[in-house]
């Protein structure tokens, strides 16, 4: 039997179970606004992906965002967040070939429309000259990072905070790509030679969320109405042999977008 002694009491150890059981299942059903563990989604949206040859079944990218109407206490503020869902088991061993890094990012600010088309809805944004643009561009950033001296874990996060100091011309494109305050980044799969071994991350929920961030001055009427786009990359690693050109950095484009958010002037506050 389990002892409560500060209560000088004495209870069965199923209880004590009991107990903790529902103070997490509490726990799991709230998140506090300034939680940055989890997201208590005022609007989520999944779009899957094919990332083969790695994975042998489609992969989703999940976006999310909570509001709150005080923010700072200055204006509203939104909470975003995203991860991927996946299953792990499902990994295809013979694409090993050398030391790579998959990551995933997740940019948003400045593009609206309805993701629709080819490219996993971004052509339905800004057409296939621009997706075709923007993978041209961010595989000749990681090739030249790649095949360059240097230490670094993130290829992809690495590139893009290159392209986001030197905005590259993308006439194809209208609005600037990379002309953002920042876009998130999280390495989730790493795979090792000779032994063809890949290690992948827990897939994501709205209790684990990968990445989580703040975007002052954004009511959830205006996140809604903003196109996130998500970059996958799969690149070798800096320990790996630099690859013979371009076209052996994978890049994925998916854009998605979350359900309406309430009216405009309103928003939801955090409790």
């Amino acid at each position: 039997m389990a002892c409560f002694q500060g209560l000088g009491l004495r209870v069965q150890p199923w209880v004590v179970l009991a107990i903790l059981a529902l103070l997490q299942c509490g726990s799991a059903q709230f998140c506090s606004f300034w939680n940055n563990n989890c997201i208590d989604p005022l609007a989520q949206t999944a779009v899957p992906f094919d990332f083969q040859p790695l994975f042998n079944d489609p992969i989703s990218l999940y976006y999310s965002f909570d509001s709150s109407s005080s923010g700072k206490g200055e204006g509203p503020m939104t909470k975003t967040a995203f991860w991927l869902g996946y299953e792990d088991r499902k990994i295809n061993p013979y694409a090993v070939n050398s030391n790579r890094t998959a990551e995933v990012a997740l940019r948003v600010g400045n593009f609206t429309g309805t993701p629709a088309g080819t490219t996993n809805g971004c052509d339905g944004i800004w057409g296939k000259s621009c997706s075709r643009d923007i993978k041209n561009t961010l595989q000749a950033a990681i090739f030249q990072l790649t095949t360059s001296e240097g230490h670094w874990s993130q290829p992809l996060a690495t590139a893009l905070d290159q392209l986001m100091t030197n905005q590259p011309d993308l006439p194809s494109c209208g609005a600037p790509v990379f002309d953002v305050a920042s876009i998130p980044v999280q390495d989730f799969a790493y795979e090792r030679t000779p032994d063809q071994q890949v290690t992948v991350m827990k897939a994501g929920s709205s209790y684990r969320p990968w990445q989580v961030w703040y975007l002052d001055g954004m009511t959830a009427h205006q996140q809604a109405s903003q196109v996130a786009v998500g970059i996958i990359s799969r690149a070798p690693s800096y320990d790996s042999s630099p690859p013979t050109s371009p076209d052996d950095i994978q890049i994925e484009l998916v854009c998605l977008q979350a359900p309406q958010g309430p009216p405009s002037g309103s928003s939801k506050d955090d409790d």
